[in-house]
């Protein structure tokens, strides 16, 4: 097995299919320590932006993404600007968690940081360390290198369908399957 590390690529298998959070899931894991794991699910855009939650923000395009299921009611945020985004975390090459929020209102409203340099998450995933090892070995997550960095603007929609085609052919079918077998 792949080691469990910061930066790396969680890809949910079809074995989680019908999961509300993790179905079709790509996570970037943020933290990894002896007792828990914390990532955020990459491809999963939810319907509102940030300016639907904060009204000091005055550009409404800014996407929220589900981060997963723990915490919901907090807003998390990745991005790759630690010069303008101070007091942030670097977790993997130049990917930073979290920073100055107050600071990151101003610089989106002067159209200073947009999505194509942050991703704002509600919630975010976690698991204890040996529980992330077990659903591994459980065949429900596959561990990939996060050989590109992450891209902040692209279609994440189809992300978890282009990863399964570069996967085993036990994989490969899956790729363009709808969502929901049971609604096809």
């Amino acid at each position: 097995m792949k080691e469990i590390k910061k930066g790396k690529l969680l890809i949910s298998t079809p074995n989680i299919l019908g999961d509300l959070y993790f179905n079709r899931s790509i996570i970037i894991l943020t933290e990894v320590k002896n007792e828990e794991v914390v990532g955020f699910i990459l491809n999963k855009q939810l319907e509102y932006s940030l300016s639907d939650l904060y009204d000091s923000v005055t550009i409404n395009n800014i996407k929220v993404h589900s981060g997963g299921p723990v915490n919901q009611d907090n807003l998390y945020f990745i991005h790759n600007k630690p010069n303008l985004i101070h007091n942030s975390l670097n977790f993997y090459k130049n990917l930073h968690w979290g920073g100055d929020f107050e600071n990151i209102i101003k610089l989106i409203n002067k159209n200073e940081l947009d999505n194509g340099c942050i991703k704002f998450f509600s919630g975010y995933t976690g698991w204890t360390f040996e529980q992330l090892t077990d659903e591994i070995e459980n065949d429900s997550w596959i561990i990939l290198d996060n050989k590109e960095n992450i891209e902040f603007n692209i279609d994440n929609s189809k992300l978890w369908g282009d990863y399964m085609k570069e996967m085993s052919s036990e994989f490969r079918i899956w790729c363009n399957a709808p969502e929901n077998p049971q609604s096809n």
